[in-house]
């Protein structure tokens, strides 16, 4: 891993707009990884979303590919709805490789809320172009997300799932007591 590219989640529009609440790239764990893993040398990036409590894929993926190339070198998080941008980011780059890949929490928009966001079809062989996937679910997130984890686990079946014990959606306040997440690191530089 060369390069690190971290994409938060979609916060509530209430709690995006309140000047108390940090913005989805300064919360929960996000600062503490890129600063973890800028310690061993890796350059991080948390990608600061347009309108992420409105998630319009196109803005996003906008976003995204400005932050620099994504190659065999590269390591790929994605936070709820940023594991969902980045699972239909990569079924549709299907000529790019990348190093590793972790969903935390990954969110699906079943009931298309947010319009054409979640609107791909899963590239099932998305494991023979990423070093190693893996999928972060907690035993005690929301149902939803709990089954779509192991779906995704499900029609990938090189993907490591890996299931955590009251860590509910990976927010600090959501069952996490602090900014660390040292199982993240560790499966990033192991």
């Amino acid at each position: 891993m060369k390069n690190l590219l971290l994409v938060p989640g979609k916060p509530t529009k209430e709690r995006y707009e309140d000047p108390a609440e940090p913005k989805p790239h300064e919360a929960n764990w996000f600062p503490w990884m890129a600063t973890e893993i800028g310690k061993i040398g890796v350059p991080a990036t948390i990608a600061i979303m347009p309108r992420p409590y409105e998630p319009v894929y196109e803005d996003w993926k906008k976003v995204f590919e400005s932050l620099g190339p994504v190659n065999e070198n590269t390591s790929l998080v994605g936070h709820s709805a940023g594991a969902e941008f980045l699972t239909r980011w990569l079924s549709e780059n299907r000529n790019l490789c990348v190093d590793r890949v972790v969903w935390v929490g990954p969110y699906r928009d079943r009931k298309r809320r947010y319009g054409e966001f979640s609107n791909y079809e899963l590239d099932t062989a998305l494991t023979e172009r990423v070093g190693r996937l893996t999928i972060f679910n907690s035993t005690d997130d929301d149902p939803a997300i709990q089954a779509y984890a192991h779906e995704l686990a499900g029609a990938l079946p090189s993907a490591r799932l890996i299931e955590f014990e009251r860590y509910g959606h990976f927010r600090i306040g959501h069952n996490m007591p602090g900014p660390e997440f040292p199982e993240l690191f560790q499966e990033l530089v192991e």
